[in-house]
């Protein structure tokens, strides 16, 4: 899975692959090498993890993320609101929505 995410929502991101992936916390954290407070604090943003920590989360996870500073321009403060849009949606809603915009910028000639 590939996913850019801004600055701020590095924890809410890990808890959703977490989550997604049928994962406590206490499992994360042990299969990371890490205390399930630490992660706690890592998925609420008290705390940053570390460039280390956060690779071995994301190999845990099986994800490839990439941090990005996205909302500096009109563009990327549409894709941050898409993305967390579509973060909050189930798999099935997110497909539908992907092709509903497909779709729209296929065909935009005749919207616009």
């Amino acid at each position: 899975m590939w996913m850019y995410i801004g600055d701020s929502d590095i924890g809410e991101t890990i808890r959703i692959l977490r989550t997604e992936r049928g994962m406590s916390r206490e499992e994360l954290a042990e299969r990371v090498g890490i205390s399930r407070s630490h992660l706690n604090k890592i998925e609420v943003d008290i705390k940053r993890p570390s460039i280390i920590t956060y690779q071995k989360i994301m190999d845990v996870l099986e994800a490839d993320i990439s941090i990005r500073d996205e909302e500096k321009t009109e563009k990327g403060k549409c894709v941050a609101k898409a993305k967390d849009i579509l973060m909050r949606r189930p798999e099935k809603e997110v497909k539908y929505l992907v092709k509903v915009l497909e779709c729209a910028a296929d065909n935009l000639d005749y919207v616009v």
